[in-house]
């Protein structure tokens, strides 16, 4: 049977957790902008509305001043009729001969009607002109209105066309995604079978995947023999955590294709023995951290690597190669203070894998990054069992120290060796490779 990809399951796992919240998101998002579209539409619709109304306001207006521009120029009409008539009389009037004592005719009433019909008529006349401004503005009053009412509508028929569009886009782009997550654990369920099949036959694979999915005992503590078998995988164990890693670390899948494009392209012993001593330099101290990581990680809810402690007044920090937090169960590292964490507790680990020389040599830089662990309730220095190969006073004299700063040496680490053996094989897939 065919190997089967642990991490390439997990990032399946890793993709239908991100499309579904891709989903959740777009869901959220739609939903805020069908409801923005759907209110547009509702103020347009409100407005269309009102403007169609004061435009029927408006178109009654404009029939009322016409009917009293009509009104005033009948009674224009009749006050002149009138006042022809009078005229008319007066000049009758006057037209009259004198009488027999030669006095002309008397036509003061007759003038009087005159002047009181011209008077009217000149009232009427005005009474014409204001009827007639009124309805000039009244009409334009009614265009104004008809072309408000014409924009609105436009406006509604706009933003109906937009509410629709964004509710189709919203729609088919919700099936495209839910498609996606349906295709996503379809392709997850058959990985999932073949894996599971695939660890059926093979015990190192299931002893792996069940470290890597450990979880804690409520309750229970974890002792320190219990970190020290989390830290210590088999060859093979370790090797499926370097394809593990390869899988799911974009950054560790870059430095394992550099390295083993570096191991073919070398000529001859002394270019592999160039790669060789980077492998052991660069990628061996990376790997001993992502075992720590993983290894540590289910301990509590969160892990954070190298995270950054301000040590002093001189504004220089340190790093922290691990820090686990919101811890599920009690943690022992091992006797003495600063060694135990409580659950919801937190714990601080430098972790350093290296031969017996260089754990010395390291001693100064252990000593001042053991500053950045005394936030966490228990801190140590984890490290490789090479410490063990030390003199017995020199290994004393590293741990007193490293005591007294706060960060006491753990050895749980496997040794430098096996970690490089581990390492140096992984970039040659097709052998196994003994160290020198």
């Amino acid at each position: 049977m065919a190997q089967v990809s642990i991490g390439q399951v997990d990032n399946l796992e890793d993709l239908i957790r991100g499309l579904e919240s891709v989903r959740e998101a777009l869901e959220t998002a739609c939903r805020e902008e069908v409801a923005a579209a759907e209110s547009r539409c509702t103020a347009v619709r409100e407005e269309t509305q009102n403007s169609e109304s004061m435009l029927e306001r408006a178109e009654k207006s404009e029939q009322a001043a016409h009917q009293a521009l009509f009104e005033a120029q009948q009674h224009f009409q009749s006050v002149e009729s009138v006042l022809a008539a009078a005229e008319s009389a007066l000049a009758a009037c006057e037209s009259q001969p004198p009488d027999e004592e030669g006095n002309g005719p008397d036509c003061a009433g007759e003038e009087a009607a005159v002047a009181h019909a011209q008077a009217a008529l000149d009232a009427a006349q005005e009474v014409v002109a204001e009827a007639q401004l009124a309805y000039e503005k009244a009409t334009e009053d009614r265009q104004r209105m008809e072309v408000r009412v014409e924009r609105t509508r436009q406006a509604l028929s706009l933003s109906e066309q937009t509410f629709e569009r964004i509710h189709q886009e919203c729609r088919l782009r919700m099936q495209e995604v839910d498609t996606l997550i349906d295709v996503g654990k379809a392709r997850l369920a058959t990985a999932q079978r073949a894996l599971y099949a695939y660890l059926a036959t093979n015990p190192p694979a299931a002893r792996f995947y069940e470290w890597l999915r450990w979880t804690p005992e409520p309750g229970k503590p974890i002792t320190p023999d219990v970190i020290r078998d989390r830290l210590n995988l088999s060859r093979e164990e370790q090797r499926l955590l370097h394809e593990y890693l390869r899988d799911r670390n974009p950054s560790y899948r870059s430095m394992v294709d550099k390295f083993r494009a570096e191991w073919v392209a070398a000529n001859g012993d002394v270019e592999r023995n160039i790669v060789s001593r980077n492998v052991r330099i660069h990628m061996s101290g990376e790997f001993a951290e992502q075992l720590a990581r993983h290894a540590l990680a289910p301990l509590g809810g969160k892990i954070e690597t190298q995270g950054r402690t301000v040590v002093g007044d001189d504004g220089r920090y340190t790093k922290t190669d691990l820090i686990v937090t919101d811890l599920r169960v009690p943690v022992v590292l091992g006797r003495g203070e600063g060694m135990g964490a409580p659950v919801g507790g937190s714990l601080a680990f430098e972790v350093k894998c290296g031969k017996a020389d260089y754990l010395y040599a390291q001693k100064d830089h252990m000593l001042f990054q053991a500053e950045g662990h005394k936030q966490a309730d228990a801190h140590c220095t984890l490290c490789s069992r090479d410490i063990h190969d030390l003199p017995p006073e020199k290994e004393k004299e590293l741990r007193d120290a490293l005591r007294a700063a706060g960060s006491p040496l753990v050895g749980m680490m496997p040794a430098k060796n096996d970690i490089d053996h581990a390492c140096l094989a992984f970039i040659q897939p097709d052998k196994e490779r003994d160290l020198p």
